[in-house]
């Protein structure tokens, strides 16, 4: 049998599978609750839109109306306007999602890794427990990781450019932050040309070969030096190198295609910077709440969403990691000091976090962080590990040029929200986990078990786990 039609019929088995176990799930969820915390303001938005009514807008909504928009696409033409419906808009975009996944993966693996591997990979990602769960709710976040999933997979060919425009351009509707990992893909790409453009003959930092610059051969790409990764010292090479010609050779080698994509992700990132100017801010209502807020712990608790929804990495990669920590002794110190400056003195608490008992991270920080004084400070060890542990996975992987722009996006994304929310880890969680070493079959089976079983836990504690608020004359229920 062909790869690609093996490929087809494992993923088109997934699929159907998929679908069926979580339209049961869905029924459930919709039979349990009518109201989970934030669709008291999405829903009646998604309402509104799909009854055309376009003028109606809640304060409370933070996001632009992506989300209302596509709903109202199909919504009160196609099919009813109510809340089943509503809400199934993100169950068929989670279906969707898990196709993205696959494709993505198979673009990466190529034909030589196992077909079905690569379906239980995408697999595993949709069951990403967070993900999964507001896949049955009507949040923005499973529609917002649709539009991001494809436009990163036409940004691999930079095919359909255009499209590629739309869809980020809707990417951004239905959640602002979204604008930074576009921000990671323009500077992926700016920063791997300009490592590229630098490795020709006649660079003396790499080379002992030096050429006149009126050579013929000089303008050609030294094709002995170029590589698929590279690291920070050959980005300071090429700073050198291209500072010393005057950015001349860094010009001669993008292409017109190489133009056209980076204009095309330039226009999204200046059209997201003058509705900053113009709104005032990077949220659309509850601006008091959501005040943009130096919180850098944030980069140390994406570590421990890391640890929980990467565990059968870490596990793997524990020989690894005590290694790699052991040869690198001073910078574990450094971190360490580092990490223990951070939440000592930039520890955030936001008021929603400590009264909100409806969310997971409510629990952990009442009964860890906020009940004993130095568990802040208990947990550095843990961050450190992690960190190197989140490294081992990745340093066979990748490049500087990838590396450096995640790190800078990952911050602005995470360490300048003064609340802490599960939801805001999912998507640099993906793309770091899209780039992992390729894992064994077993590692990849612990993930589907491990998926499969913080959802069971969650779900069950949906259905059954009730809390009364006085405010509502209905269950409230816990969530990510």
């Amino acid at each position: 049998m062909a790869l690609s039609m093996k490929f087809e019929i494992c993923l088109l088995v997934a699929l159907i599978a998929y679908f069926i176990a979580s339209k049961r799930v869905f029924d459930r969820v919709f039979s349990t609750s009518h109201t989970v915390i934030d669709e008291l303001f999405h829903v009646p938005m998604g309402l509104a839109y799909c009854h055309r009514n376009f003028t109606y807008w809640d304060p409370k909504i933070t996001t632009l109306p992506g989300l209302y928009m596509v709903s109202a696409t199909f919504l009160g033409t196609y099919f009813d306007c109510n809340l089943y419906n509503l809400r199934f808009v993100n169950l068929a975009t989670c279906v969707l999602n898990l196709a993205l996944f696959a494709s993505i993966l198979k673009y990466v693996y190529g034909n030589n890794e196992n077909q079905a591997k690569i379906v239980i990979q995408a697999l595993n990602l949709s069951l990403l427990p967070p993900l999964y769960f507001f896949s049955h709710v009507y949040y923005t976040d499973t529609l917002s990781l649709m539009f991001l999933l494809a436009y990163s997979r036409l940004c691999f060919n930079n095919q359909h450019k255009l499209i590629i425009l739309g869809l980020g351009a809707c990417g951004v509707l239905v959640r602002q932050t979204n604008i930074v990992w576009i921000a990671l893909v323009f500077g992926h790409k700016v920063l791997d040309i300009f490592i590229r453009s630098s490795r020709v003959y006649g660079n003396t930092y790499i080379s002992n070969l030096t050429l006149s610059k009126s050579s013929v051969i000089a303008k050609d790409v030294d094709k002995s030096k170029l590589r698929r990764y590279y690291g920070l010292p050959d980005l300071f090479v090429a700073l050198k190198y291209h500072v010393s010609t005057c950015f001349t050779t860094l010009f001669k080698f993008i292409t017109l295609q190489d133009w056209l994509i980076l204009i095309i992700h330039s226009t999204i990132l200046i059209s997201f910077l003058i509705f900053v100017y113009v709104n005032g801010s990077i949220v659309v209502g509850d601006k008091k709440a959501h005040t943009a807020t130096l919180h850098l712990p944030q980069m140390l608790y994406f570590l421990l969403f890391y640890g929980v929804f990467g565990l059968p990495y870490v596990l793997a990669k524990i020989p690894a990691t005590l290694r790699l920590m052991y040869r690198n002794k001073l910078y574990v110190i450094v971190l360490s000091a580092i990490a223990l400056l951070v939440v000592h003195y930039n520890t955030v608490v936001h008021p929603y976090l400590l009264a909100d008992n409806r969310h997971y991270t409510f629990y952990v920080w009442n009964r860890w962080f906020g009940k004993y004084d130095y568990a802040v400070y208990a947990t550095v060890p843990v961050y450190i590990f992690l960190f190197f542990s989140l490294y081992s996975n990745l340093k066979d992987q990748n490049c500087i040029s990838f590396l450096l722009p995640f790190t800078v996006c990952a911050f602005a994304a995470l360490a300048l929200q003064k609340m802490v929310e599960i939801r805001y880890f999912l998507i640099p969680y993906i793309i770091l986990r899209l780039r992992f070493v390729r894992p064994s079959f077993q590692i990849v089976l612990f993930e589907l078990l491990w998926y499969i079983l913080l959802n069971v836990v969650t779900f069950n504690l949906f259905f059954t786990k009730e809390i009364f608020w006085k405010d509502f004359d209905y269950a409230q229920r816990i969530i990510w």
